[in-house]
């Protein structure tokens, strides 16, 4: 026992010197932890690819070759002979009475006038030998009379009464309650098409409030409404007239 104890206590020592000897040796060599190495990066939006643009000219089509020319050919100058031509006196025409009976010619019978006095109204009859021929002036200066028509029927036919709404029987237009709570106003000038009977026949925007709501508003209720027609003299016609439609906020 006592052989035994002094050679394990030698092995133990051996082995703690073997120990701490591989410990040096591996301090020293070690492998050493790689240094980290700092890595800048900087993020720019990428430009997008755009192919190198090739500009091509236009191939020019080919020549057209010019066209013959034609020799020139010079017209002979025509000469207009000048026409004498005679004067004729003038002739006074008379309006037919009617169409089977042909216009007698009144300055081939009647004598001359003297230049001081006008053409009276009624043609009187020469004194001739042949006194048929007078009588026929006679109706036909009377229908020349009777052709032109009176001045008063002609301006009351001229008279023309334009058409406009019965406001005391149309519906006023209603207010959109989106417009009213929007603040939109302002005035519809409507072009309206007013047919003989009073009715509506078409009508269109002829200046608008600038806000859709309101043109349409007074659209609708101009559509439905009843005018007096418009007058030409003593009869009825179709016209257009124009409408202003006021929307106010009160």
């Amino acid at each position: 026992m006592r052989r035994i104890l002094p050679a394990f206590v030698m092995a133990s020592l051996i082995h703690a010197a073997l120990l701490m000897a591989d410990a040096k040796w591996l301090i020293h060599h070690a492998p050493l932890a790689p240094r980290t190495q700092v890595i800048t990066m900087r993020l720019v939006d990428r430009v997008p690819y755009c192919p190198p643009t090739i500009n091509t000219l236009p191939i020019p089509p080919p020549p057209i070759p010019p066209e013959p020319r034609k020799p020139a050919v010079n017209p002979k100058p025509v000469v207009k002979k000048s026409k004498t031509f005679k004067k004729k006196p003038p002739v006074k025409k008379v309006p037919v009475p009617s169409p089977s009976k042909p216009t007698p010619m009144l300055a081939d019978h009647e004598p001359d006038p003297e230049p001081a006095v006008p053409l009276p109204e009624t043609v009187s009859q020469p004194a001739t030998s042949s006194p048929a021929e007078p009588a026929k002036a006679s109706p036909s200066a009377t229908s020349r009379d009777s052709d032109k028509p009176p001045s008063e029927p002609t301006e009351a036919m001229a008279t023309v009464v334009m058409a406009k709404p019965r406001y005391s029987v149309n519906p006023p237009p209603v207010y959109p309650s989106i417009a009213r709570r929007r603040g939109y106003h302002g005035t519809v000038i409507l072009e309206v098409f007013v047919k003989e009977n009073g009715r509506v026949g078409d009508l269109r925007i002829f200046q608008s409030s600038t806000h859709k709501l309101l043109d349409r508003a007074a659209m609708k209720a101009v559509k439905r409404w009843q005018f007096e027609p418009g007058r030409h003299g003593d009869r009825t016609v179709a016209m257009w007239v124009r409408v202003p439609v006021e929307f106010r906020l009160q």
